[in-house]
């Protein structure tokens, strides 16, 4: 005798097709699994139409930021500190590349440094920026899978836009070296990923892979390792499996008992704790495309108290995840803070993308269950349309401008320190400090002999650079010695002193004599308008010295500039 099926009144939905799609949790094997092993609840009603246009948008998505993350960066070189690693970290007594980086165990930026500066030299810029370029689209694709999951195609393609079109993140679409702090970022978020499924021996080796990825890409590793220990804590599957983090962990710890320096201080927590705060607020700007702290502070604020809300309210894996990107966000911000502070403003572009990817990925965890309406995922990108504002687009566009004129003072630096030749000049002589940090003379010429290419200004280059350039270039040059400064030959009588305090200086020299009562100071300029200090000490008062122009490929003169009642005459 056949029992014929229970109706939707007696509380149960028959198996067929069309509920199946209706429901697709209930309808896949992995309904029966323990919570814990359960992939994330799909959302209620979701949008599905269309899809296949939601994905096309993304691929658009990719191919726009990649092509605006080349466009950005035309013309630009290598930034601060990418100067050292491109002088000093390469080739027969360079440093081990296990050696820190700005405190960080970076050897996979270093070694991809190096094998980049091999294959294509100095003026392949381009290559350099390829693997930033292939993070941010990585970023991309794994936010748009871990959220499709939860909040469905078209809010998933919505999540995956804020983080790839966050100008104020600039720094981190335009540098090639922050390819570190992003490769941790994608590292991060794919385990996280790979943690939606159920375990298995497989996936616990990439765990181990991407843990060692994050840790030996920057210090961002320490707060992704410390998230998935959460996580892993939490649940009893979790702990069975702890030695995927184990096993970094420990391989970190020998490295930072062999190489490892710190710059954390604890002598001032609280204001630690406020700059790791406010480093939050405007983390969570970001998102809302603002750059000003009370804007990022306000939505902070509601976005923690609903977050608050819901982890009441969403299933245990839920809760589980949020509890482990939580731990990420303040162990970074707090170990950052300790470190930083002091040295670099809460504000730093650098650090937004983190919090930004990580507040997001808490968004849409805090979103299971959530009932999607069909119109939901075009009022979320019209909001998101509305984030990329104003302080958004301009932040690429003075992102661009800042790195631009940097590059060239780089470039018009070189090409003036290049100008006088390897044996005019100290070998220890500070190229550009303020565009290239640390990058001295001998280190340069040992680059340009070992390397293809060359990125500082020829001759006619210089004459052509921007006035700002053209500055800089006349600073390296007049402390570089081109203007020499030497002993007066003698106290001849001048037949033809200058009148006035400023003049050319001719290829003979002059020689200037300062009062007897007054010191001199004497300044030069040869490229640009902006006066330099020549020598270290004023002329004393009654001293006389002489200052001679080397011979290089440029005709322009010195201009010399001799206030007071010096005396300058020709040599």
């Amino acid at each position: 005798m056949s029992v014929p099926p229970r109706s939707q009144s007696d509380g149960a939905v028959a198996a067929t097709p069309a509920a199946a799609a209706e429901n697709p949790v209930e309808a896949t094997p992995d309904a029966a699994a323990p919570p814990e092993h359960r992939p994330p609840q799909r959302p209620r009603h979701e949008p599905s139409k269309h899809p296949v246009v939601w994905y096309a948008a993304l691929v658009l998505l990719l191919a726009g930021v990649a092509a605006l993350m080349l466009y950005l960066t035309r013309g630009l070189t290598f930034n601060l500190d990418e100067w050292i690693v491109v002088t000093e970290r390469r080739g027969p007594g360079a440093p081990s590349l296990l050696a820190p980086h700005n405190e960080h165990l970076s050897v996979l930026v270093l070694g991809e440094f190096v094998a980049f500066l091999k294959l294509g030299g100095l003026d392949a810029f381009v290559l350099f920026m390829a693997p930033l370029i292939a993070l941010q689209l990585a970023l991309g694709v794994l936010l748009f899978v871990i959220a499709k999951a939860r909040v469905g195609v078209g809010v998933a393609f919505c999540v995956a836009m804020v983080a790839l079109l966050s100008g104020l993140a600039y720094e981190n679409f335009l540098i090639p070296g922050q390819a570190g702090q992003m490769a941790s970022i994608v590292a991060g978020v794919a385990a996280f990923l790979v943690l939606d499924r159920a375990p298995s021996p497989r996936d616990n080796r990439l765990l181990c892979l991407l843990m060692i990825v994050a840790l030996c890409s920057s210090g961002l590793g320490i707060p992704i390792l410390v998230g998935i220990a959460v996580e892993l804590l939490l649940t009893r599957a979790g702990r069975e499996r702890l030695l995927v983090v184990a096993v970094p962990f420990g391989l970190y710890v020998a490295w930072y008992l062999a190489f490892g320096t710190s710059r954390a201080g604890f002598d001032d927590v609280g204001l630690a704790a406020l700059w790791a705060w406010t480093a939050l607020n405007h983390a969570a700007g970001a998102i809302i495309g603002e750059r000003q702290i009370e804007p990022g502070r306000d939505f902070l604020v509601i976005l923690l108290a609903v977050l608050a809300y819901r982890a009441f309210r969403v299933p245990a894996p839920a809760r589980v995840r949020l509890a482990a990107i939580a731990a990420v966000l303040v162990t970074f911000y707090g170990l950052t803070a300790i470190s930083r502070l002091g040295i670099a403003p809460p504000s730093s572009s650098r650090y937004l993308t983190v919090g930004l990817v990580f507040l997001l990925l808490m968004v849409v965890e805090a979103a299971r269950g959530w009932r999607i309406r069909p119109w939901v995922p075009y009022a979320v990108l019209l909001l998101v349309l509305a984030s990329i504002s104003k302080d958004s687009k301009l932040a690429f566009t003075e992102g661009r401008d800042r790195f631009l004129e940097r590059s060239e003072r780089a470039r018009a630096s070189l090409g003036a320190v290049e100008l006088l030749g390897r044996a005019r000049v100290d070998p220890r002589l500070e190229v550009a400090p303020l565009a290239a940090p640390f990058l001295e003379a001998g280190h340069w010429f040992d680059t340009i002999d070992d390397l293809r290419g060359d990125p500082g200004d020829s001759p006619s280059e210089l004459l052509r650079t921007s006035p700002d350039a053209r500055a800089f270039a006349d600073d390296t040059l007049i402390r570089a010695g081109g203007l020499a400064l030497g002993p007066s030959p003698g106290d001849a009588a001048c037949a033809r002193p200058w009148r006035g305090s400023a003049g050319r200086v001719p290829a003979g020299g002059v020689r200037v004599e300062a009062p007897p009562d007054e010191r001199v100071t004497l300044r030069a300029r040869r490229l640009g308008a902006t006066w330099v200090v020549v020598g270290v000490l004023p002329v004393p008062p009654g001293h006389a010295v002489a200052l001679r122009p080397l011979p290089d490929a440029l005709r322009t003169p010195y201009l010399l500039q001799a206030p007071g009642a010096a005396r300058v005459c020709p040599l």
